[in-house]
Formats: C-alpha cells, structure tokens, sequence
C-alpha cells in the first residue's frame, strides 16, 4: 500500500515537513515493496487552495495514507472523501515517521 510523507525541500536529507499543503516534495513509500518515490508537489507555489490541490495530488498517486504535521479542514475533508486516512506526526525525519507508523504510534486526523 502507498504512503505519502510530506518532506522538506527535494526530500532527500530524510527530514519532515510538517506542514501539507505547502511541503515541498512528498515521499511515496510502498509498504509491501519498500520501494520509495519523490514527488514534487505542485501545488507548494499555489497563491490559494494550496491544501486542496495537494490532496488532489496524493489521491492521484493512489496513496492511501498520509503522514503530516497539519493538514488544513478543507484538504481534510477531501482526504477523508477519497479514503485516505490521515495521521499526524511530530517526527523530523521519514525513518522516525515511518517507524511511529508502524507501531501504531501515530494519532489519526479525524474531520470535526
């Protein structure tokens, strides 16, 4: 199954970015394969709607997980509607992230 991480600048030095919308590459990690893939995301320049486009994205990569710091209400909700669960994470690199997933350490982002 595919996992998408949100990283810091070309993603890789390994490190977080907690923010979603506005991360600038996304980490898609297979579980099954452990194979991993960076993504630019495109929508980091966005003037508006930067948490939308971006969930529009990671629905289009067919993950269905998202590991973040924050995710806005609006890209939320459009996460949750696809069927991507969303966790939140205060790790600073994808290891510690990924290693917190795995042990069910992790707080899943319900919508309010």
């Amino acid at each position: 199954m595919k996992i998408v991480f949100t990283m810091q600048g070309d993603g890789r030095d390994g490190l977080t970015d907690r923010r979603f919308g506005r991360a600038e590459t996304f980490l898609v990690y297979n579980s099954e394969t452990d194979e991993r893939q960076l993504v630019a995301n495109t929508a980091v320049d966005a003037a508006m709607g930067a948490g939308l486009k971006a969930a529009e994205s990671i629905v289009a990569l067919g993950a269905v997980a998202l590991v973040t710091g924050e995710c806005g209400v609006k890209a939320l909700h459009a996460l949750h509607r696809a069927g991507v669960k969303v966790y939140s994470t205060d790790s600073t690199t994808f290891a510690d992230a990924l290693e917190d997933l795995r042990q069910g350490n992790l707080r899943e982002a319900t919508s309010a």
